[in-house]
This record gives structure tokens, C-alpha cells and sequence, in this order.
């Protein structure tokens, strides 16, 4: 088993809050090598918070690179600390993949449609799936923005013969209008919290509800919260 030790910004890994988080500190990016074009990749974080790529399957592991797909890089930095050159570093990781070029245009379309900041959409996806469209967490969230098949099919989201709510979800544009018609709902529902919309995106409405409307004491969901806002930050800083 070949295992490399990176610590990144992607929050890919949706564990049960509380039980996971990404160390601050940053170990050289000559640690985070391509995988072979024909390897598997799995990552998943240990119980010290370090974040672990392997060629073979972890149980807790999310697979961010079939068999066969183009060698990416695994260099993306952590947000932990959540300076600003970080934030920096990973935007220019997300936006050198084909899964953001190939979405773009949608995810803003889909953005005005719902009232959103495009901005936010964008730091949203970026944190969940790096723009990897066929991301499935160890959860069981898929896609771009991470959908969950349950949260789908309160969309309307529905299987068909031979055709999975999983599978569905893997279709960008799918995936896009759940996820962004989520977030316009979470918005109705804290108007003008964006810190606990963040939090209901990522541990639900009812943990920011029995955290008496703030964000839920689970390390996981204050990361999450910190490092999407770091993003949305330097987005904003472009406009």
C-alpha cells in the first residue's frame, strides 16, 4: 500500500461531525506526487486529523480517483489556519481542473437563477468536491456540492430502471440545482446568517437547531464553516 500523508483543503470527507479534522500545519507538496493514470486513489483523515492517500480501499476512505482517470495532483493545501495565501493555493488548485471548466458556466447560471452569490457557490463546491463530479463521500454524499440521495429526493430527485439517485447525482447539472437550491432555502431559513447556512449544509438543519441556532460545536462543521468562508473571502477580494 502506497500512502501519502497531505494535509488539504478539500473537505471531501463528510464524517460524523466531530469525529475528524485537518491539522493547520502543512508537510511539503513534494509529499503530494500525481497517481498513476491507472491507479485508484483513495483519502481519508486518521485520528490525529491527518489527511492519508492510498492505492488501496480504506473503509472510512473516499475514492477521488477512479481507475483510469488522468493523473491530478494532491497538492492542494490545508485551510486550517486559513490564511490567505492558502485560500489562494486552493482556488488555483480547483480552478486548474477539467471538472471546474466544464462547470462553470453552469454553477453561475444556476446561482442567479436562485439569488445566490456566485461567489459562495463556487467556495461551496470548491470545499466539498474540489469540482469533482463524481466524488462519493463515505457517507454517501455524491457529486459536485456533495449531495446526499435522501436530501435529492426532497428535490424530486427520483431512481429510474437502471438508473441509481447516486448515478443521477454524478450528472452536474443535477447535482448543481439540488445544491444551490438548498442553499437558497437555508438562506430563507437563517436570512442573513451565512455562517449558519454553511453549518446546515454540512451537519443539517437540526444540528444548528439543538446548538440553539449557532454553529454546532462538531470541529468537522466549524472547519467546514472556516474554510469556506476563507475562500468566499478571496473570491469576494477579485470583484
Amino acid at each position: 500500500m502506497i500512502i501519502l500523508n497531505c494535509f488539504a483543503s478539500i473537505s471531501w470527507l463528510r464524517a460524523a461531525p466531530g469525529a475528524v479534522s485537518l491539522s493547520s500545519a502543512a508537510l511539503a507538496l513534494g509529499l503530494c506526487l500525481a497517481a498513476p493514470a491507472s491507479a485508484q486513489v483513495w483519502k481519508y483523515v486518521d485520528d490525529q486529523g491527518v489527511t492519508h492517500f492510498t492505492n488501496e480501499p480504506v473503509a472510512k476512505g473516499l475514492l477521488i480517483i477512479a481507475g483510469d482517470a488522468k493523473p491530478v495532483s494532491l497538492g492542494a493545501p490545508d485551510l486550517g489556519a486559513l490564511p490567505e495565501d492558502q485560500a489562494l493555493r486552493t482556488l488555483n488548485f480547483v480552478e486548474s481542473q477539467t471538472g471546474y471548466k466544464d462547470t462553470q458556466a453552469q454553477l453561475m447560471a444556476a446561482a442567479q437563477t436562485h439569488g445566490l452569490d456566485y461567489a459562495l457557490v463556487k467556495a461551496v463546491t470548491a470545499t466539498e468536491s474540489a469540482f469533482n463530479p463524481n466524488a462519493i463521500s463515505h457517507k454517501g454524499a455524491v457529486g459536485l456540492m456533495q449531495i446526499m440521495p435522501a436530501t435529492a429526493a426532497q428535490y424530486g430527485v427520483r431512481p429510474e430502471p437502471g438508473v441509481a439517485v447516486t448515478q443521477k447525482l454524478k450528472v452536474p447539472d443535477v447535482n448543481i440545482q439540488i445544491g444551490t437550491r438548498l442553499l437558497a432555502d437555508l438562506f430563507r431559513l437563517y436570512p442573513g446568517r451565512i455562517d449558519l447556512v454553511l453549518a446546515a449544509y454540512n451537519a443539517g438543519q437540526g444540528a444548528v437547531s439543538r446548538a440553539g441556532h449557532q454553529i454546532p460545536n462538531y470541529r468537522e462543521t466549524q472547519n467546514y464553516v472556516r474554510k469556506v468562508l476563507a475562500v468566499y473571502k478571496v473570491l469576494q477580494s477579485r470583484n
